[in-house]
């Protein structure tokens, strides 16, 4: 392109590469093991000098195929696609964190990551503590180099709160901790968390980066210094990608942009009439001007996402009744592919979790999540207003 820098869009279809020949679909290398010439051949991608690849657990075409492109979007060296979101999370922190180690993490953050920290992390002597997520910024500049790593979200899961990412990565930066965020709800197309100085970026693929509920992945973004000690964890914990579910993730990735922009477009329209309706205590979102962190929002996110939660004035049965009376949104968890999704967070991401905690989060019995998907504007809305009529 004469050197002119690819646009997002372009470059979730085609990567940085120009096509001359071959397959104008990534091939997918269906095999757990690679051939080599001879013995030294093999040593030599062993030991990593040639570049071959080895066994499908430490590397595969398909998968690194996916993963330079996740890079050009992230703009990030190097990134890392493994077997789910979780599998990304635990990898990343077990290659960077050891025993006798702390984390920061902010207090609004997806329910599995909070029961990772809390039930499995202090068997290993790792401990996590939490701070205020509205200033969480400031927690990691005043915790000098108490913490090895900082963990945080924005927008939020599932009360789409606002972190200021500039602002934890200077922390972070000033103080030799390490900064990593899930920016699942944000895609690359919203928001560049390396750009604002972040070391990890972590996406949770099964969303938005697969767009069509049909994959479990999860990947991790970063410098080739800090993803040459996670990739050293990966091959030992074996949280590997299969190479069919690669394919299907750059495949999902090739949409990627037009279907951000019809979530952005689509969960911005029903915020706008939700939060007229009496029936509904707030609306959580931030592409709105009352949101409470707007300003950050606009100034970091090209698009506010797709990720919409109301709290509903009535009670839990009340919110039960709504959800099951939904009929385009579907009664599912999970989020971010083509399709509308509704679901409780007490009964369903964040269940188990303490009133307490939950109510620090900003979640009560009545919040639900939408993620909206592409369909019509207006056939969403009809089906939202007709569940308020039937319950609330």
């Amino acid at each position: 392109m004469n050197g002119k820098k690819r646009s997002p869009s372009t470059l979730c279809v085609q990567g940085t590469e120009a096509q001359k020949a071959g397959p104008a679909v990534v091939p997918i290398v269906q095999t757990s093991t690679f051939v080599f010439e001879d013995q030294m051949d093999m040593l030599d991608s062993v030991t990593g000098k040639s570049g071959k690849h080895v066994y499908t657990r430490w590397s595969n075409p398909t998968t690194r195929s996916v993963e330079a492109k996740i890079s050009s979007l992230e703009g990030t060296d190097d990134t890392l696609a493994l077997s789910s979101g979780m599998a990304a999370i635990s990898t990343a922190i077990i290659g960077l964190v050891k025993g006798g180690e702390r984390i920061l993490a902010s207090e609004s953050i997806y329910g599995g990551t909070v029961h990772f920290f809390d039930e499995v992390l202090p068997k290993y002597g790792v401990q996590v503590d939490y701070a205020d997520t509205d200033d969480f910024h400031d927690h990691v500049m005043a915790s000098g180099a108490k913490y090895k790593l900082c963990f945080f979200e924005t927008p939020t899961n599932p009360t789409l709160k606002i972190v200021d990412i500039e602002k934890v990565a200077d922390a972070a930066r000033a103080t030799g901790t390490i900064s990593m965020i899930d920016s699942t709800f944000g895609t690359p197309i919203n928001q560049k968390p390396h750009d604002l100085g972040v070391d990890i970026v972590m996406h949770s693929a099964t969303k938005y980066l697969g767009g069509h509920s049909d994959i479990i992945a999860g990947t991790l973004s970063g410098s080739k210094e800090i993803m040459s000690k996670i990739r050293s964890a990966a091959k030992l914990l074996g949280g590997t990608m299969d190479p069919f579910a690669a394919f299907l993730l750059d495949r999902g990735i090739k949409t990627l942009s037009v279907r951000v922009e019809q979530h952005n477009l689509n969960a911005s329209y029903l915020a706008e009439k939700m939060v007229k309706d009496s029936r509904v205590r707030r609306v959580h979102y931030p592409g709105l001007p009352e949101h409470p962190n707007h300003s950050v929002a606009k100034k970091q996110m090209r698009g506010f996402g797709g990720m919409l939660s109301v709290e509903l004035d009535c009670d839990l049965e009340a919110a039960k009744s709504f959800v099951d009376s939904l009929d385009i949104f579907l009664n599912a968890v999970s989020l971010g592919g083509v399709e509308s999704l509704a679901s409780i967070p007490a009964l369903t991401t964040h269940y188990g979790l303490e009133p307490e905690v939950l109510t620090e989060m900003g979640i009560s019995e009545s919040t639900i999540r939408l993620s909206v998907g592409i369909e019509d504007p207006s056939d969403l809305l009809l089906d939202l207003m007709t569940a308020l009529d039937k319950t609330c």
